[in-house]
């Protein structure tokens, strides 16, 4: 069974297009080693903070996230994510939409 993951992050708008750059190497990577599925991942950004993405994607399995994060590449790629953000995985209860019933967000093409 796969599991929808929600991964906010904050990034200053000058460092957006290189973060952009590096989510699609990640998403990249974790198609081609198994880490996501098929399903089409989205990004999303806040309608009170531009600077605030959510990174939208499925896991495969519970095995696959621990397999992810014992994984040389993905540790590599996330250590180059962690250099552009300001803050990263932080919860969601933080974000204004939170207090939403039905929040929206602004979809990201990469």
């Amino acid at each position: 069974m796969g599991f929808v993951v929600l991964a906010p992050y904050k990034v200053r708008k000058e460092n957006q297009k290189e973060f952009f750059e590096v989510l699609k190497a990640k998403r990249k990577y974790f198609l081609e080693n198994g880490f996501m599925t098929s399903r089409v991942p989205m990004l999303l950004k806040s309608k009170h903070d531009d600077e605030i993405l959510i990174d939208v994607f499925e896991w495969p399995s519970a095995e696959h996230i621990d397999l992810a994060h014992k994984d040389t590449g993905v540790r590599e790629l996330w250590a180059k994510m962690d250099e552009l953000w300001e803050k990263g995985g932080f919860k969601l209860s933080e974000l204004k939409e939170s207090e939403l019933s039905f929040p929206n967000f602004i979809p990201v093409d990469l």
